[in-house]
């Protein structure tokens, strides 16, 4: 046996390689704070914040990697793209990890039992990282010498060497924190499989806020007839791309999964309006791939958490439905959503809005309804249709003589059903018969009122609908009460408000997404579009692989990164692109600004801008340039939060050619913007673009005061190099991205890279379904949102954008080595002191 300095020793050698990891981390990670575009010091500071709270909580780190993501991208402030704020919170959760890793080490005896861990590395699963990863570096150095060799740069574009590393750093970042997470699954599982699930309920939540600011701010949030697409803070989609759909595809399981497993009522009614907020923003995206990966990815969900209720020893929160309840449930549901159609054609969001309120009363109805004999439950009805009828005349009556008396009798009838729902939940048990009927009553009567809602607001043909569908949806009532079988909420299911409130969720989305359909002409218009875009979609396909010229090409592709630089020299005019260069002369930078071949409209120019103060009064532009052809300068000042200006000055101005530098002022005028609410500002950007194609344009100051005489621009000299300035495409996306998660990977690292991706996400699949990871809590959602990214990833590319990547990298990691284990495992004192 060992003395117990030899295990003290072993100790400290053991400390030393996560001691030795968070040094490298913490030297990556302040070195990079410390060039920070916006605040150096302010960096440093949040940077060390980060990690002293990730090794306060390491066993919980994927909570803080993840919860943060989607909020932490800052490119249109800072220009940073080869490096970003994701780098910064990588590291510090990497460093602040393994330093309490390193402080707190435990010998291997002290480790939960292999088969009691939450995570496994198997040698099987090793060699294939090992494998990846060699594949990815080889990409790596492929996209180098494809951009002519390395260069290393703080600002670099997408056609430049650094963009290599850009599209591939998440995958490295994800390898780096793995032994991070297999240690905390060797300690405490459960913990860290919790916080992996409320990482990513707090990453939807925080794309959710970012979109109701961003819809508050610019359209409208019920405006769903402009083509404004939601893009949240994901800066990448300022050239397009999916990064917010995959964002919202690879999260939303995760919630669901939550609401499906809340105990507690706070918690489930939380989880309840997250939900509905996620499917909004899911709406605002107008993407009709989103559409079908959610329901595809939520199918999947519930279809292997079924099957894991089926298992031994799985504890259920409520009990199932029987056969003939899902029935019932299904024919209410479809009944409310035909309904909604109806009505929400004529009488528009308030009749819509009438028909929610009697839904979710619906939700409450006893089940004393179902307890009389059968002709006492069809005197009921037949009483509760006639007073339904009586108020529906009255209230038509009324509408006609009195303005907004509709929307008053709907909220009287809607205050009288909840004091008789009230009323009869503390009944006495002989009013039963008494108490259904005037709580159907009630109900019917309120059905009758959204008739009268849909007729005010819409004419006599909305009421006509309006009443088509009420009618509809009594007679189904009837039919559900002849049969009670078909009702179900139960009085002996102490669980059924769960089920109600699942069932109240998705009517609402189901009536959101009509109103969405019904209501934007710009969503019907897309989806009427889809066969078109899909054909120009394999059409791009096809050429992007046709630069795959030679075998060595096809099985190790072009370099990481490199897809933008292959299509703007493939010679096709679409493909080439407008670009941007930082030059020097005489020891001074100057930016050259080229535009495109193709077509250049509005939406289509390529801009460099930079967010500036809200200007007062009239602004003016000062600027020192040269041409070596005459070409047409467009200027513009406009309220733009990513790729979609808004209440702009504009102008273009003619450059004539000139070997020497020519100083140019220009009076813009007042700027007719407005700063927007407090709970939602809307943002300002200075925008220059070459509105002539292949023009090209050398800029070296640029000056914009407004008329209090403030400087408004930032390193408006560029001796910062391009800190502060961002750039966009804002209609033009096709040569950007390889549109195709599989082409997108081929192109860049060949059927090598390809292969080993498919056979990573194979077998993190078969784990999750059928394998050693099938009935972990988790496994459901994780199975989930893949599927929802591959669905995503059949339109767009994915993994060009590096939050996307790195939380996917992640979630497949836990796939892969995800081993079922208890639900419970004992705290040790090692765990609680670590």
């Amino acid at each position: 046996m060992n003395s117990p300095a030899q295990t003290q020793a072993a100790r400290r050698r053991f400390a030393l390689v996560p001691g030795l990891l968070a040094l490298c981390c913490a030297a990556a990670g302040l070195g990079l704070a410390a060039h920070h575009p916006l605040s150096s010091w302010g960096a440093v500071l949040a940077w060390l914040a980060l990690a002293a709270l990730a090794a306060r909580f390491w066993l919980q780190a994927p909570l803080i990697l993840l919860g943060f993501l989607p909020l932490l991208g800052l490119a249109p402030w800072s220009g940073w793209i080869s490096f970003e704020e994701m780098d910064l919170l990588a590291l510090a959760v990497a460093a602040g990890g393994y330093l309490a890793w390193g402080l707190h080490p435990l010998s291997r005896r002290k480790h939960l039992a292999v088969s009691r861990r939450g995570l496994l590395l198997t040698p099987g699963l090793g060699l294939l990282l090992l494998l990846w990863a060699g594949a990815m570096l080889l990409a790596l150095q492929r996209g180098f010498a494809d951009a002519g060799g390395f260069a290393f740069g703080w600002f670099q574009g997408y056609q430049e060497p650094m963009n290599s590393w850009r599209v591939l750093k998440s995958f490295f970042l994800a390898l780096l924190l793995l032994p991070l997470w297999l240690e905390a699954a060797a300690r405490e599982p459960r913990r860290l499989s919790q916080s992996l699930q409320w990482g990513m309920v707090l990453a939807l939540l925080g794309i959710g806020l970012a979109a109701l600011w961003e819809r508050l701010a610019f359209p409208g949030l019920l405006n769903f007839s402009s083509d404004y697409r939601t893009t949240a803070l994901f800066w990448e989609m300022h050239v397009g791309g999916a990064a917010l759909d995959a964002s919202l595809a690879m999260t939303a399981p995760f919630a669901l999964l939550a609401l499906l497993r809340a105990r507690r009522a706070w918690q489930f009614l939380a989880l309840m309006g997250l939900g509905l907020m996620a499917a909004y923003v899911a709406m605002s995206t107008f993407s009709r791939i989103v559409y079908l990966a959610l329901p595809l990815s939520f199918a999947l969900l519930l279809g292997l958490r079924a099957r894991q209720a089926r298992m031994p020893g799985h504890s259920q929160v409520s009990a199932p439905l029987a056969s003939e309840q899902r029935l019932g449930l299904a024919l209410w549901g479809l009944g409310f959503l035909g309904a909604a159609v109806l009505v929400f054609v004529g009488g528009g969001y308030r009749g819509l809005a009438a028909l929610m309120g009697a839904a979710l009363l619906s939700l409450g109805l006893p089940p004393a309804l179902w307890q009389q004999l059968p002709a006492q439950r069809r005197m009921i009805w037949l009483l509760a249709l006639a007073a339904a009828g009586l108020l529906l005349g009255l209230g038509a009556f009324l509408a006609q003589v009195v303005p907004k008396s509709a929307y008053v009798l709907y909220a009287l009838v809607l205050l009288l059903n909840l004091a008789l729902l009230v009323w009869h939940s503390q009944r006495p048990p002989f009013l039963d018969t008494l108490g259904a009927t005037l709580v159907l009553g009630a109900w019917m009567c309120l059905l009758g009122c959204v008739v009268v809602v849909a007729g005010y607001w819409g004419g006599w043909v909305a009421g006509a609908m309006a009443g088509v569908a009420v009618l509809t949806l009594a007679l189904l009532f009837l039919v559900m009460l002849q049969r009670p079988s078909l009702w179900p909420w139960t009085s002996q299911d102490r669980n059924s408000w769960r089920r109600r409130g699942l069932t109240l969720t998705a009517l609402l989305i189901g009536a959101a997404g009509v109103a969405a359909l019904d209501g934007g002409n710009y969503l019907l218009h897309r989806v009427g579009n889809s066969q078109a875009d899909s054909q120009f979609r394999m059409q791009h396909w096809r050429q992007s692989l046709g630069l795959l010229g030679s075998a060595e090409d096809q099985l190790l592709g072009k370099g990481a990164g490199r897809f933008l630089a292959q299509q703007y020299f493939s010679g096709l005019n679409d493909s080439h692109v407008g670009d941007y260069r930082l030059r020097q002369e005489e020891g001074r930078n100057y930016l050259r600004l080229s535009a495109g071949q193709h077509m250049l409209g509005s939406g289509e120019m390529f801009r460099i801008w930079q967010r500036v103060d809200m200007p007062q009064g009239a602004v003016s532009l000062q600027l020192r340039l040269r041409t070596s052809q005459t070409l047409q300068l467009h200027i513009e000042l406009c309220e733009r939060h990513l790729i979609y200006p808004d209440n702009c000055l504009v102008q273009q101005r003619e450059i004539p050619a000139g070997a020497d530098w020519q100083p140019l002022q220009l009076e813009l005028g007042n700027a007719p913007l407005k700063s927007g609410p407090a709970y939602a500002p809307r943002m300002v950007a200075f925008a220059l673009a070459v509105a002539t194609p292949l023009g090209q344009l050398d800029i070296a100051e640029l000056g914009l005061r407004d008329g209090q005489g403030r400087s408004l621009l930032a390193n408006g000299d560029f001796s910062q190099q391009m800190a502060h300035w961002f750039f966009s495409s804002d209609r033009f996306h096709m040569a950007w991205h390889a549109k195709n998660l599989a082409v997108h990977l081929l192109f860049e690292q060949g059927w090598l890279g390809l292969g080993l991706f498919g056979i990573a996400l194979t077998l993190a699949l078969w784990n999750l379904s059928l394998g050693a990871g099938r009935q972990h809590p988790l496994a459901p959602a994780l199975a989930a949102a893949l599927l929802g990214l591959l669905v995503v990833g059949a339109a767009d590319s994915l993994l060009d954008a590096p939050r996307v990547g790195l939380m996917f990298y992640t979630l497949l990691l836990f796939a892969l080595c995800l081993q079922a284990g208890p639900e419970r495992e004992a705290s040790s004192p090692q765990s609680k002191e670590a």
